[in-house]
């Protein structure tokens, strides 16, 4: 094996071996340090050098038995040495073969220059989920013995760490080593060093910086139970003696849970933690990791094709969705998505109550502006459950510092949730506007009388491949409203449109000749100030017309005040669903 110059001697309450891991930072065993603040070490390759002071930072919950746990200590020097640091297997490299050598640096009595033992692990069963066994490699070589302890368990063959000696046997040669998966859990500034499969060493430390800045946000287990039960019917058990801390959930979630397809449950325990978070910036700065981890997730499984517009917009969306949690039921799951380049990545999600849902989009959406496409024009598409789709969505703040309407800002349009979970009525849509792409001139319009008598099964065929907007002139509060409504949903009208200002009758039949009531002039309007407009293009024309009623002079408001504008072309918006139900938290 070629000299290992980050071997060092301990000097501390006995002698002990230790290795550099960064350019100032040691790791050894706690009971090597037991009792001290500072100690001194000396590079065993580096005699040079000299003794040099280190502070013990760490320490495991080691107690004082070689049977404990958490035998684990990390120094640091006082000055950095130049000295290159030892380099980490990745996570669960394969070692236990008869055929790895392993290797330690020991400094048994009477051997201040060190010496070399050989070893071999041949279980990766772990003993009390802590430890693994190391076995002597021959039967005539040194044996582990007082003096290893702290010492590095190196693949000869490759020269990388794959755990530390802890403890020896009294009899046989061999010993125990803790595995490096097992120092990270015990000190997370190694985050970076042991390479996670799948995750760059950058995500893995920007995790752990984010997740130590949260502080105390309730029981490690409790916490990894909010995030595991919804993704999967049986959890993997937590690892024996329970976690140690948030940032031990975090690993493990990292390096010891296999995800279902469709699942990224290091995302979900990101999100989970900023829910919990008081710190702004560490809030936005977690939703921002989970929205850039869930590579591989249904989010990002299969792009759509955008249609091509001739002439028209080329929109940049942003989708929220908010539905019923079963948590309770005035609790909903709030989530935002970027859409970009025909794929929905989730910005941000959240659980809350439905009076704090405002609060969430607003505080989220900015966010999303950061990810969807400058090259086109924003489209803020809010999808709803049925009973939400009178919320004033369009009139909410833009955001914590401007009261302006968010819909006098950018577009604004609602989808029905329930249609948008439909394939069936999702696949009508889309051949809708397929066949608009090939129309030209402005939009057809259908009117739903306020008073309509209608009956909803026969206005749902009727609008059926009309590939027309279709008016409402009442606001549906009332049952037999709501029933019309539900019909041009269930027609796959590609356009609906109403007002929260519209009658809501009933109609006086005394009224003189002539008279129209508010909802009969909403739909008069409407027709006289659309009929030339695409229906691509109608997200854009309701923004200007948001703003002029917004700023026409009172009493006499503008047609367009309260206007609703229900517009899905599916096309611009991939599913986005990524629980097969909807989770409790």
């Amino acid at each position: 094996m070629s000299s290992q110059s980050w071997q060092v001697r301990v000097l501390g309450s006995g002698v002990g071996s230790g290795f550099l891991v960064t350019e100032r930072h040691v790791m050894t065993c706690a009971h090597v340090v037991e009792g001290a603040d500072r100690v001194e070490v000396v590079f065993a390759q580096y005699p040079d050098l000299g003794p040099l002071g280190a502070t013990v930072i760490a320490a495991g919950e080691w107690c004082g038995t070689g049977e404990d746990r958490g035998d684990v200590a990390v120094l640091e020097l006082e000055r950095p040495v130049g000295v290159a640091p030892a380099r980490f297997a990745a996570v669960h490299t394969p070692f236990v073969q008869q055929a790895v050598r392993l290797t330690a640096y020991g400094f048994p009595r009477g051997y201040d220059e060190g010496i070399l033992g050989e070893f071999r692990s041949t279980s990766d069963q772990l003993i009390a989920g802590e430890w693994l066994q190391l076995e002597a490699w021959t039967g005539h070589g040194p044996p582990l013995e007082e003096g290893f302890s702290g010492a590095a368990v190196v693949r000869e063959d490759t020269g990388e760490v794959v755990g530390m000696v802890t403890a020896r046997y009294a009899a046989g040669g061999g010993g125990r080593m803790l595995p490096a998966r097992a120092l990270v859990r015990r000190w997370p500034g190694a985050a970076e060093l042991v390479p996670v499969p799948d995750h760059s060493r950058e995500s893995v430390s920007r995790l752990r910086d984010l997740v130590l800045g949260c502080g105390d946000h309730g029981a490690p287990e409790a916490t990894y139970r909010s995030v595991m039960e919804p993704l999967a019917a049986l959890p993997p058990l937590p690892p024996a003696g329970g976690f140690l801390s948030l940032w031990d959930v975090a690993w493990f979630l990292l390096t010891e849970v296999e995800p279902a397809p469709g699942t990224a449950p290091w995302a979900d325990f990101a999100v989970h933690l900023a829910e919990r978070t008081e710190d702004q910036a560490v809030r936005h700065a977690l939703h921002a990791w989970a929205g850039d981890h869930r590579a591989g997730t249904v989010l990002q499984a299969s792009a759509r094709a955008r249609p091509t517009p001739v002439g028209g917009t080329t929109w940049s969306p942003i989708l929220v969705e908010i539905e019923h949690s079963g948590a309770d039921r005035d609790v909903y799951l709030v989530s935002v998505y970027a859409v970009r380049d025909g794929r929905a990545q989730l910005v941000a999600s959240s659980t809350v109550a439905r009076q704090h849902a405002q609060e969430c989009v607003r505080e989220h959406l900015d966010q999303a502006f950061g990810r969807i496409d400058p090259e086109g024009e924003e489209l803020i598409a809010f999808a709803l459950p049925g009973d939400w789709l009178g919320e004033p969505v369009d009139e909410w703040r833009t955001s914590a510092d401007d009261a302006a309407p968010l819909g006098c800002f950018s577009p604004v349009v609602l989808m029905d949730l329930g249609r948008r979970r439909q394939s069936r009525l999702q696949f009508k849509l889309e051949k809708v506007w397929q066949t608009l792409d090939r129309r030209s001139g402005g939009t057809a319009w259908h009117r739903v009388e306020c008073d309509s008598p209608s009956d909803p099964a026969k206005l749902t065929v009727r609008l059926q491949g009309l590939g027309a907007a279709v008016g409402y002139g009442a606001h549906p509060l009332t049952e037999q409203a709501r029933e019309l409504l539900q019909a041009g949903l269930n027609a796959a009208a590609p356009v609906i449109v109403w007002s929260r200002e519209g009658c809501s009758g009933p109609h006086d039949a005394d009224a003189p000749a002539g008279h129209s009531c508010t909802g009969a002039r909403f739909l008069d309007a409407l027709e006289a100030g659309l009929a030339s407009v695409p229906l691509a293009e109608l997200p854009r024309h309701v923004r200007d017309l948001r703003r002029e009623a917004f700023l026409a002079e009172k009493p006499q408001p503008h047609w367009a005040t309260g206007l609703v504008l229900v517009w899905e072309d599916p096309r611009w918006f991939p599913e986005a669903n990524i629980y097969p139900r909807s989770p409790v938290r």
